[in-house]
This record gives C-alpha cells, sequence and structure tokens, in this order.
C-alpha cells in the first residue's frame, strides 16, 4: 500500500467540500440573526427607557399636584430601581446565553462537519472493500475509522451537555422573559393606577374648591350676621345701661324712703316705751288704790262670781320661751299675747283661730320642768335661724319661722312664715319641705326652740333628726287627711326618741318613751303594744306633730331618774299627759274681750 494514495482524501475534504462551506454559511446566518435580536432587544430597552422617562414626568407631574402620593412616588422609585436592576441581570443573563448558544451553533456545525467525513469515510471504506487490494490502505482507514468512531462518540458525549444546557438556558430565557412581561405588565396596572389616583387627586381638588368658595360666602355671610348682632348687642347694652341708671336711681330713693321709715319706726318705738312708763306709774298708782279697795270688795267678790254669766274669753298662750325686759318681759307665770297667725295656706281651714271659746271653768296651768330651764333670751336669736313657735289650735309648737332680723334697741323681730308644701288640712304638716310666706315685724311672738333646717334653692327642709324626742299623732291612719272627723281635737299623742337619720327610701326608725312616775315630764323608753322601735316610712312622715325640746338624763340628778332618760319640755306636751304631775303649777290668767 502506497502512502501517498492515502495523503489526499483529508486535504480534498477540507478545502473542496461543500457541506462544510455551507455549514459556516448556515453559523454566519446564525450569527447575524442573533445580531438582529440584539438589536430588538436594544430597541426595546430604548422603548423602556423612554417609557421609564415618560413615567418620571409622570412622577413630576403627580408631585406638582398633590403632595399626597408623595410616599407613593418614593415607593416606585423603589420599585423602578429594581426594576432597573432585574433589567440589568436579565440583559447580563440573555447576553451569556447568546453566547452559550453561539458556542452550541459552533459545536453542531463541528459535528456536522464530523458527520460528513464520516459518509465520506464510509464510502472510501466501501470502495476500498470493493477493491481489496490494497490492504495497507484498509489497516489505515481501519484505524481512522476507529479514530474517527471515538471522535464521533465524543463528540455526541460533548452535544448531550450542550443539548442540557441548551435546554436549561432556554428554560431560563424562558423564564427571564415572563419576569420581564409581568414586570411590563405590572409597570402598566401602576401607570394605570397613577392615571386614576391623578384623576382622583383633580377631582377632589375641584371639590376643594368649591368648599373653599362655600366656606368664604357662608364666613362672609356669618360675619354680616355677626356684625348685625353685634351692633343689636350694643343697642341693647346701652338700653340696659340706661335702665341700670334708673334702677339705681330708683333703689336710691328707695333707701333714703327706707332709712326714714326706720326713723320713724325708731321714733314710734321709743314713744311707745315712754308711754308703757307712763302706763306702769299709772299701774303702781292704781295698785296703792286698790290695797286700800281690796278690803272692801273681798266679801262682795264671792257673791259677784256667783251671779256672773261665763265670759267670752281669748285662746291663751302658753308660757313665753323669751324672757327680757319691756315689752317681751314676763316674771315666771305671766304671759303675754301672740301675734301667731296661719300661712295663706291654711287661712281656708281656719277662718279665725284667733279666738277661741272656753266653756270651763278651769284656768290653763303650764308646770315648771324638774330639773333644766327650757326658757330662751333674746341672745338666743340669730340672723337665719329657723324656730319653731306654738299652734293655737291645741298649743303645740308646730309654726315655724325664720328671723330675718333682730332689732335689739326695740326688743323686737322681723320674721318670715315658713308654709308647708304638703296639704292645707290640719293639723298642719311639721317635716317636710316649706318655702317663705309673709313676713313681719312683732316684740309679741311666742317662740319654743330652734329648729335645725337645710335650704336648697328657695325651699326649706325640716325633718327630725337622730337624737331628737318628738310627738306623733297617736289615732294618725294613711286615710286620716281625707277624714276630717278624724282630725277633731284634742289629738292623742305618741312620744319617740329618733334613733336613725331620715332616709328617702326606707323613711326613719323611732323609738316610743313613756313617762317615769313621780316627775313631771321625765321620759324613758317604753314598749307600746309589743313594740319598742318602729320605722316610720316616707309616705307616713304626716305623722310627726311636732318636735318636743328635751335633755338628755344621766341618772345622777335624782334618786329614780333612769340614765338615758329625757326630761321634756312642759310647754310642748299637752296638759292631759302632766296632769298627775304633783310640781308647782302657775296659773295663766284669761284675757276677757269686752
Amino acid at each position: 500500500m502506497e502512502p501517498a494514495t492515502s495523503s489526499p482524501l483529508p486535504r480534498d475534504t477540507s478545502e473542496q467540500d461543500p457541506a462544510l462551506a455551507q455549514s459556516e454559511d448556515q453559523s454566519q446566518g446564525r450569527l447575524r440573526v442573533s445580531a438582529y435580536d440584539l438589536m430588538v432587544v436594544d430597541s426595546d430597552l430604548e422603548g423602556l427607557d423612554q417609557r421609564k422617562e415618560e413615567m418620571r414626568n409622570i412622577f413630576d407631574d403627580i408631585q406638582d399636584k398633590a403632595s399626597l402620593i408623595l410616599q407613593f412616588s418614593l415607593k416606585w422609585e423603589e420599585i423602578d430601581d429594581r426594576f432597573g436592576f432585574l433589567k440589568q441581570r436579565a440583559m447580563e443573563k440573555e447576553v451569556s446565553v447568546r453566547n452559550q448558544i453561539l458556542e452550541l451553533e459552533k459545536k453542531e456545525e463541528r459535528l456536522r462537519l464530523v458527520e460528513e467525513r464520516e459518509r465520506k469515510i464510509e464510502a472510501s471504506f466501501s470502495t476500498l472493500q470493493e477493491k481489496g487490494n490494497e490492504s495497507d490502505l484498509i489497516l489505515l482507514m481501519e484505524a481512522n475509522v476507529m479514530r474517527l468512531v471515538l471522535q464521533m462518540q465524543f463528540e455526541q458525549v460533548v452535544v448531550a451537555q450542550l443539548n442540557a444546557q441548551e435546554n436549561f438556558l432556554g428554560s431560563l430565557h424562558d423564564s427571564m422573559m415572563k419576569k420581564h412581561e409581568e414586570l411590563m405588565t405590572e409597570l402598566e396596572a401602576r401607570k394605570n393606577e397613577v392615571a386614576l389616583i391623578s384623576k382622583t387627586i383633580d377631582a377632589k381638588t375641584c371639590d376643594l374648591d368649591m368648599k373653599v368658595k362655600d366656606f368664604d360666602l357662608k364666613q362672609t355671610t356669618e360675619s354680616e350676621r355677626m356684625r348685625k348682632e353685634t351692633e343689636l348687642m350694643e343697642t341693647s347694652l346701652k338700653q340696659l345701661e340706661a335702665r341700670e341708671n334708673e334702677l339705681r336711681l330708683l333703689n336710691e330713693t328707695i333707701q333714703g324712703k327706707s332709712m326714714e321709715l326706720e326713723k320713724k319706726e325708731v321714733n314710734f318705738q321709743l314713744k311707745h316705751e315712754a308711754a308703757a312708763r307712763e302706763t306702769e306709774v299709772k299701774n303702781k298708782f292704781l295698785e296703792l288704790k286698790e290695797k286700800k279697795l281690796e278690803e272692801r270688795e273681798q266679801h262682795l267678790e264671792l257673791k259677784q262670781r256667783k251671779k256672773e254669766k261665763p265670759a267670752i274669753r281669748a285662746e291663751t298662750r302658753k308660757r313665753s320661751r323669751l324672757e327680757y325686759e319691756s315689752p317681751l318681759s314676763a316674771e315666771k307665770g305671766r304671759y303675754a299675747e301672740t301675734l301667731i297667725r296661719p300661712g295663706k295656706k291654711q287661712v281656708q281651714k281656719r277662718e279665725a283661730p284667733e279666738i277661741i271659746y272656753i266653756d270651763e271653768d278651769e284656768p290653763f296651768n303650764c308646770p315648771d320642768p324638774d330639773f333644766h330651764d327650757f326658757n330662751n333670751t333674746m341672745s338666743s336669736f340669730a340672723v337665719g335661724q329657723v324656730w319653731a313657735l306654738y299652734d293655737p289650735v291645741d298649743d303645740m309648737p308646730r309654726y315655724y319661722a325664720e328671723i330675718r332680723k333682730v332689732l335689739q334697741p326695740q326688743l323686737s323681730l322681723r320674721v318670715t312664715w315658713l308654709e308647708s308644701l304638703q296639704t292645707t288640712e290640719e293639723p298642719i304638716p311639721a317635716c317636710g319641705r316649706f318655702e317663705h310666706g309673709k313676713s313681719e315685724t312683732s316684740s309679741h311672738l311666742m317662740f319654743s326652740h330652734e329648729m335645725y333646717h337645710t335650704i336648697r334653692g328657695q325651699y326649706v327642709t325640716i325633718n327630725p333628726r337622730k337624737g331628737e324626742t318628738w310627738a306623733l299623732f297617736g289615732d294618725w291612719t294613711k286615710t286620716w287627711k281625707s277624714h276630717s272627723e278624724q282630725q277633731k281635737t284634742p289629738y292623742s299623742y305618741d312620744f319617740v326618741e329618733v334613733v336613725t337619720e331620715f332616709d328617702s327610701d326606707r323613711g326613719i326608725g323611732v323609738a316610743y318613751l313613756g313617762r317615769v312616775e313621780g316627775f313631771t315630764s321625765v321620759y324613758e323608753r317604753a314598749a307600746q303594744n309589743g313594740l319598742v322601735e318602729i320605722m316610720i316610712s316616707c309616705d307616713e312622715m304626716l305623722r310627726f306633730s311636732h318636735r318636743v325640746p328635751s335633755f338628755k338624763m344621766t341618772g345622777d340628778e335624782k334618786e329614780g331618774v333612769p340614765a338615758g332618760s329625757f326630761e321634756l319640755d312642759p310647754a310642748a306636751v299637752p296638759r292631759v299627759y302632766l296632769k298627775d304631775a304633783k310640781v308647782k303649777e302657775e296659773k295663766m290668767e284669761p284675757i276677757v274681750l269686752v
């Protein structure tokens, strides 16, 4: 076998093979296609840059129109930076993919060349087999075939790897394209959202302008109204000032007249005192004459009393608690005429309470207490106090008056009567709410004791307090005020000690008191109908008749006095409950009406 015959084959294959040239043209065409793709991608990128610039312009416009989307624009810049970063990464990956594609195309071209050479070798091998003469050539061809087979196997392995890598790069390219499309879609959505926000801002701006115009119009109207009101207020203030000046002048005139009246009243009191002194001198002179005539008249007095008819006698009052000099001074045992009158709410029920006809010949007597002095002096009174006065119906202290003024030089008081807001039936309520009635100045009012009271607005409230002693109507019922036949005098009484404070829900608790034998008006706790203490509900408060002044006893005052008992004021206890007392009594002379 000649070596010269085998050398031209590879040379002709490499230089004159048209398949190799065709594969090179195809590779160049692919390179051109790849370059075109790069141009398209570059044009897309330029389009993206333009859109990006437009979006930035839109952002600038939105920032100028409203500052409310500033946060959104900042967020959008972050998204834009992220999109640029992703875009840069996509471009880098795309370049690497293109390079790998080029390498794969080169390897495919080389594989085609190897396949072409293999076909040529097979053709030459078949030719050599037909000839069968040149053994050296066959051996050489076999060696070449083996080499080509190994090379082809290697190329197949490389092609498989390249195919796998190409598939991976293709999938990566697809995912990048999908992400690119998603970003573009999101960008369009953001752009639409920005457009909607811009429209909303425009609408709100228009609405705000309309509201500003309405507000300006309202402000103008309100300013005009306030100006007119201010003018009216100034006019009213001027009128009010003029009226105040008139009232001030009128008040000054009234004060002047009041001072004149006070001076006249002082002069009248002085004249009255002078007349009283003259009357006293005359009375002393008459007393001397009466002593001379007393012996002559003694033997005629008994006969005259038997023949005299019962005279009309005025109602007498219990002993006054005031003991000061004329005209209110009274020695123990003397009584002055009272000027008490019922309030306006009780006038209809008592047409003539000042006069009572007494058919019995026995005069009313008021015993002295055993241990304590219940008398009051002029120093006991102060402005604002509420005092109890005697009711002419049964001489019990259930009238109330508030001290308005204490006139020391004239020895008189200015008082305002308190009138109950409850019923008008007899007897008048002793507790509850009261209002102010008429006022008067007098030196002949019969005061019993001071009452604790509270003032709320224009009303005065008086209720029993814990530790006080009160008198209850003994035969009182809830229907008492609607049955006048049950209200006849003399009333029956139960005396009690108040053991709890008044509660607007539960009422008030009291304990019954019974008189201690051997004393005028000493009372201690005692059972009545098997009960010592009871609760009086709120709707039974009219059961209280009047408060009875008292002193609590210690038991050391005298033998037989129970500790914790009370000495009641005899002037606030009906005489029927003191009738059995063996004490010194003072006679009250009745006033005979001529």
